[in-house]
């Protein structure tokens, strides 16, 4: 006897080829309908409400009065929700971004009745190497996924085993090549018609590939409402179909046949490893595409992004979590909110860039209300912070101010500083910058404009420390309470160090006729410090000069430019394709800044590109227009890193630019950050045989803010380090490229021509094109020995990614000291990454989450600041899971031991 599980679900885009609002609607409408069912029919079983939690506080935020008859209905599993709060993009969202969405989505699940406990991942455009780690995280066994795999070696069964990169391993569910998680849309209501349809899924998909005696059948596709005579068809079909028992199930029960029934014949099942982003390659045509080009559409929507996770995981929540150790109060519900904002980006339709142009206006919205909220807390904690630190004893006449540096591990990196003065002192031409020693410091003036403030704390007195004079009383002054017009004065200087997880105290004194301070990086149109030398050549090409390895690397940073035909999923040259390069283009060189802390050579093109496409579209425009390229070169006196900052002004349409990286260094794999992890993949791209074809394999790979190449030896490499741009390629002779934008104008291409058919209705989306003044940043990183497996690399991008943070407040007195680390490793080579530092969500204690990216082992210790009375080892959903363990008799110290790959999760309590 085989089971036929019959499950009634949506597959539900909150928004996509219509507006958020729009959809939002037609889901009022079905959720409502679903809720007319299940009272009409008590034996109607079960529906999968598509495995995310955001559709309930969609509805119910229109539809308040049906909260209790959702909660009876899900409490009774009649409907299914959970875990995730929206289905995401694994490649373009943080690690920490997932975990939230499942700790939010398992919350609203769980408080309204219950949550399903398996990865439901049907529709996302591959997945990443941690997930099973994650899953199991949150009390996961089974993962349900469609993409990812191809065809080849998934044939003859869809139940495989799936293994993490740290090993995790769990049973799964690959949906159907050919039918993914649509396997009929509805059964039809004439009986012999549904007889038809069930028999032929039977026959042509879901029995030949199965091991177990239990098959899927998914009745419903994207946005569609349940079909209310359901239960009266199945109870109709069930004698026509001897040997087979028709039953309405749910997801839940179908994975348990068949995981118990497989295991019980002991069958043989495929284990794919780590990351599953395997091309569609199908005989059959079936459409399962990867997609792989969402990682580069509408790329201002990928730097934002980044930009938001890194005020929230780096910033906001970190130095909340210290200011709250410290006595004050943790903001929890303005973060949950913030983090609520951004995960409503998050959906798979939405972070990749492959929706309506009116999605996308509303996703900046969200994005600015999460970045509003995230900065303002940030502001906060630093501020409430310095207001504790005595800084009584420094001189009177100086300007004081506080350095936070959000990383795990000390810095040299050049620091900059927005100083207040009042305004009129417009005459200061100059400041001497000193350490809490006393140090003189390399510095140099960057600008001076005046501004108007606004001192915005909750607390008046730590407001008040932050002012020039001290603000007015409301009842003199009204609304404009902490308002004043200063002059603000951009210093850049050279720090000796400043402590992990902390802070520094600098002083800086107003100087009207200081000596001009000789030591500059400038050397022409090069830039050298103690360990690079960098130069811009005439075309506008970089020679990089590593003394670590006394190698020299040439031609990098050249442009390239072409055609792209393709849409918000596929990037699809034109058929005669014509390629620009800035090889050879003559620039403009300058000096845009010059002084002992760091140097920037300014690099100015004219551009002269293709307008867009001609009319058929095969070809681009004889037509061109000038479109201007900036690039502007930095480095730092302590820096072992290059900053490369690019300004393009987009005027033309239909092309991808990207920006090359001629290592010179041949290898057969390239790597890059992902959630958790380092990936290694191959540099060789295997196109599908002619009879398989049904999209390009591609070389485009995601990364997280590092990709790079190492030597066959070991003995060195070379990374590159974007700011928010997730796509990067790297080929077998160790070039790497980065893509900087793809202008297109479909959500899905009427003539792409490297997929079959295409992914999207053919709606115009002007937007796409992504016009106007597009700015990027990148570090360039050369490496020494296996700064990979050290964690080096890591920590060089991190410091390029988030620059410390100053915060001026006037001379006080306090109980904290001048310089401090809240927490730090005993080994500052350690390879090990923070990850959170947060309250936990239920109680009162720390969460501190780390993770090993690298393949070997490492046991350290996190030193904390101050003695903590408890600590423990929690799983991802913040249940405690034991006690963690203390350094000998220490209670500031806890030993950490990582397993390769290993995400570790610990609670801090403190004592009274």
């Amino acid at each position: 006897m085989i089971n036929v599980h019959l499950v009634p679900h949506t597959h539900w885009d909150r928004e996509w080829y219509l507006p958020y609002q729009e959809f939002r609607i037609r889901l009022t409408r079905l959720v409502g309908k679903l809720l007319t069912i299940l009272e009409r029919d008590p034996e109607y079983v079960s529906f999968h409400l598509d495995g995310q939690s955001s559709v309930l506080d969609d509805y119910l935020e229109v539809h308040p009065e049906d909260r209790e008859r959702l909660k009876s209905y899900i409490t009774e599993g009649k409907i299914k929700v959970g875990p995730w709060y929206v289905q995401p993009d694994e490649a373009l969202v943080s690690g920490e971004a997932l975990i939230r969405n499942f700790q939010l989505g398992i919350r609203i699940a769980e408080e309204m009745g219950g949550c399903q406990r398996f990865g439901y991942l049907p529709d996302m455009f591959g997945h990443i190497s941690q997930l099973p780690q994650i899953l199991a995280g949150f009390g996961m066994e089974e993962v349900v996924f469609w993409r990812g795999l191809g065809d080849v070696v998934t044939k003859s069964n869809t139940e495989l085993r799936w293994q993490g990169a740290d090993g995790t391993t769990m049973f799964a569910y690959r949906f159907p090549n050919a039918i993914g998680y649509n396997s009929v849309f509805r059964l039809h209501a004439d009986l012999d018609k549904a007889e038809q349809q069930l028999r032929e899924l039977l026959d042509v998909h879901l029995l030949p590939p199965t091991q177990a005696a239990s098959v899927l059948v998914m009745v419903g596709v994207d946005h569609m409402e349940p079909q209310d005579n359901l239960t009266e068809i199945i109870r109709q079909l069930a004698p026509k179909f001897p040997g087979f028992k028709l039953i309405h199930s749910t997801m839940e029960r179908f994975l348990a046949e068949t995981r118990a029934d497989v295991e019980k014949k002991g069958a043989s099942l495929y284990t794919a490893v780590g990351e599953l982003r395997d091309t569609n390659r199908s005989t059959d045509g079936a459409i399962n595409f990867l997609l792989a080009n969402v990682l580069s559409s509408r790329m201002p929507l990928k730097q934002f992004n980044a930009k938001v996770q890194h005020e929230l995981e780096k910033w906001a929540e970190p130095f909340s979590a210290m200011w709250h150790g410290m006595g004050g109060a943790y903001p929890d519900k303005l973060l949950g909110q913030s983090w609520k904002y951004l995960l409503q980006n998050h959906p798979h339709d939405s972070i990749c860039g492959c929706s309506r142009d009116e999605v996308h206006r509303q996703m900046i919205t969200r994005f600015e209300w999460a970045q509003e909220i995230g900065q303002q807390l940030t502001d906060e904690s630093l501020r409430s912070i310095a207001a504790r630190i005595d800084t009584s004893a420094l001189p009177e006449e100086a300007i004081v101010f506080h350095v936070f540096n959000p990383l795990e591990h000390s810095r040299k990196d050049a620091v900059t500083v927005e100083l207040l003065l009042r305004d009129v002192d417009a005459n200061i031409r100059f400041f001497e910058i000193r350490d809490s020693e006393g140090r003189l410091l390399p510095s140099q003036w960057v600008d001076l404009k005046r501004e108007l403030i606004a001192g915005n704390h909750p607390d008046a007195e730590v407001r008040d420390l932050g002012l020039l004079d001290a603000a007015v009383p409301p009842e003199e002054k009204g609304i404009l309470v902490g308002l004043a017009y200063v002059r603000k004065a951009t210093v850049r200087f050279a720090p000796y160090e400043l402590p992990a997880l902390g802070y520094s105290t600098f002083t800086a004194v107003p100087v009207r006729n200081a000596a001009r301070d000789e030591r500059s990086l400038v050397d022409g149109h090069a830039l050298e410090n103690e360990w690079l030398r960098v130069e811009a050549n005439r075309d506008g090409s970089v020679q990089l000069w590593d003394k670590a390895t006394g190698r020299k690397y040439e031609n990098l940073l050249v442009y390239e430019d072409g055609g792209d035909i393709g849409d918000g999923y596929t990037f699809s040259p034109p058929l005669f394709d014509e390629l620009f390069t800035t090889l050879g283009l003559q620039a403009s060189l300058s000096v845009a800044e010059d002084g002992p802390a760091r140097g920037t050579i300014r690099i100015e093109q004219s551009w002269q590109l293709p307008v867009g496409l001609d009319n058929d579209r095969r070809r681009r425009s004889a037509a061109k227009r000038e479109c201007r390229l900036t690039t502007e070169l930095s480095l730092g006196r302590n820096d072992r890193w290059v900053g490369v900052v690019t300004r393009f002004d987009n005027q033309v349409d239909d092309h991808r630019l990207r920006v090359k990286v001629a290592t010179g260094i041949q290898s057969e794999q390239s790597w890059a950050s992902s959630a958790f992890d380092i990936v290694r993949r191959s540099t060789k791209i295997v196109q599908p045989a002619s009879d398989q074809w049904i999209e390009d394999a591609v070389g485009a790979l995601p990364n997280q803010g590092l990709a790079g190449v190492t030597s066959a030896c070991g003995a060195y490499g070379f990374a590159i380090a974007p700011y928010g741009l997730p796509e990067y390629e790297a080929t077998p002779q160790g070039e790497l490229a980065v893509t900087l934008v793809r202008s297109v104008g479909y959500l899905g291409s009427p003539d792409v021509r490297t997929i079959s058919g295409g992914a999207g209705p053919q709606f115009a989306t002007p937007e796409a094109q992504c016009q106007g003044e597009l700015v990027y940043r990148l570090a360039l990183i050369p490496l020494a020995g296996d700064e990979l497996q050290t964690g080096e690399a890591w920590r060089k991008s991190a410091e390029h990614h988030l620059p410390a943070r100053a915060v001026q407040m006037r001379r006080h007195t306090g109980t904290m000291p001048l310089v401090h680390s809240f927490a730090s490793f005993d080994r500052p080579d350690n390879p090990i990454v923070l990850s959170a530092m947060k309250k936990t969500e239920a109680r009162d204690g720390t969460v501190i989450r780390c993770f090993n990216p690298t393949e070997s082992e490492h046991t350290v210790t996190l030193r904390l600041d101050r003695p903590v009375q408890e600590a423990y080892m929690l799983d991802l959903e913040e249940n405690r899971k034991g006690p963690a363990q203390f350094a000998s008799s220490d209670n500031t110290a806890l030993i950490l031991h990582f397993k390769p790959k290993q995400i570790i999760t610990v609670e801090t309590v403190r004592g009274d």
